[in-house]
């Protein structure tokens, strides 16, 4: 082992990394802080701690001395939730909200969720036009926008009663079943009143009823993921569902921070209930590496802990592509459903860097199931 080769400890808030720097020197262990989110623009957000290996073991000491463990931090917005499990359903009457239907019956039965059926329809902006001193207002619109809210009401009408039949016909007649119109941005409304609704899990197609292939990185689906505040289940077009009991295999790609442990009590929450087998995977190009075997021994002890009653595997994954390395993962252990953590991100980094759930969203035929910081 290099014992002057520089390795992250902990990924911090700033203020967070200044305090165990400044602990970590009086203990003699010489500490750096590199920002780890320069272009979100937020120094605050993300802070790697780096020290040297040889120090390493001491250091986690010292930090398991003075620091609750991040398994125990979860508390914080238990308070608010609600008690009964919801599953909020965006649709456009399109194929996909068709293909995503039967999954959400399925998994709302076995979770004895409510579900909550909503559409948004387009709001055309009024147009005005400056003349002298005054507006001339199109009244034209006022047309438009009684046509367009009827139609939305008969499409409503028409999907409820399809979704009602295969609720009849799986025999989900306890499921509680509720429907929404509103009027204006799709993906502004639908994060409005996921907001109001907080529901435990958000589940929609991946692209819309007019695509085109020049619309795909500003999908609905992709603007909900980046800016959800719940976990968000993206059905893809090409996704082929067989039924709930064919979902055996579900895989959490873990980057070892202290929000997949906030996401591992929402994966409990959403998935657990299936029976499946659950895989956590970290990818990265040195499988040898101490400090990655230790935390994946540590995840490992406590998704044991924490998934009691289900089958668990943790895996890393060796390759300089996440991509290449995850895709080879999925299709050899026949996975079934991927489910990651993102990161909300300012409008230009989102633009310059897509984020790995926009760019997975896209290359793959499996549902992705994404967690938020």
């Amino acid at each position: 082992m290099n014992n002057d080769k520089i390795i992250t400890l902990a990924t911090k808030t700033y203020q967070h990394a200044q305090i165990l720097k400044s602990i970590l020197e009086d203990s003699n262990i010489e500490c750096f802080l590199q920002n780890a989110n320069v272009i979100e623009g937020s120094v605050n957000a993300s802070v790697k701690i780096r020290i040297r290996e040889k120090d390493l073991e001491e250091a986690i000491s010292i930090m398991e001395s003075i620091e609750e463990p991040g398994l125990e931090k979860i508390t914080a917005k238990k308070a608010g939730r609600p008690t009964k499990p919801r599953i909020l359903f965006p649709v456009d009457f399109s194929d996909y909200s068709d293909k995503a239907t039967d999954m959400v019956i399925d998994w709302a039965n076995i979770l004895g969720a409510e579900v909550t059926i909503i559409h948004v329809y387009f709001n055309p902006v009024i147009n005005t036009l400056p003349f002298s001193e005054a507006y001339v207002y199109d009244t034209s619109l006022d047309e438009m926008m009684v046509d367009m809210e009827e139609q939305a009401e008969s499409d409503m009408k028409i999907f409820m009663q399809t979704f009602k039949d295969k609720v009849d016909k799986k025999g989900a007649n306890n499921l509680k079943i509720k429907k929404h119109l509103l009027r204006g941005v799709a993906e502004e409304e639908i994060l409005r009143f996921s907001d109001e609704y907080n529901p435990t899990v958000i589940i929609m197609g991946t692209r819309g009823k007019d695509r085109k292939a020049s619309d795909l990185v500003g999908s609905v689906t992709a603007e909900i993921i980046e800016m959800a505040k719940v976990p968000v289940l993206a059905v893809p077009e090409d996704f082929i569902y067989e039924g709930i009991g064919k979902i055996n295999n579900i895989l959490y790609a873990t980057n070892f921070e202290e929000s997949d442990f906030i996401a591992l009590e929402k994966l409990e929450r959403i998935v657990k209930p299936l029976g499946v087998k659950i895989f956590f995977v970290h990818v990265g190009p040195h499988i040898e590496s101490k400090w990655d075997r230790m935390k994946l021994d540590g995840l490992k002890k406590h998704v044991e802990g924490k998934f009691e009653n289900t089958e668990v595997k943790c895996d890393i994954i060796e390759s300089e592509d996440f991509w290449v390395g995850l895709e080879k993962y999925i299709h050899k252990n026949k996975i079934d459903v991927i489910s990651l953590t993102t990161r909300r991100r300012n409008l230009i980094a989102r633009l310059i860097n897509p984020s790995k759930s926009k760019k997975m969203l896209f290359h793959t035929t499996t549902p992705l199931l994404v967690f938020h910081q």
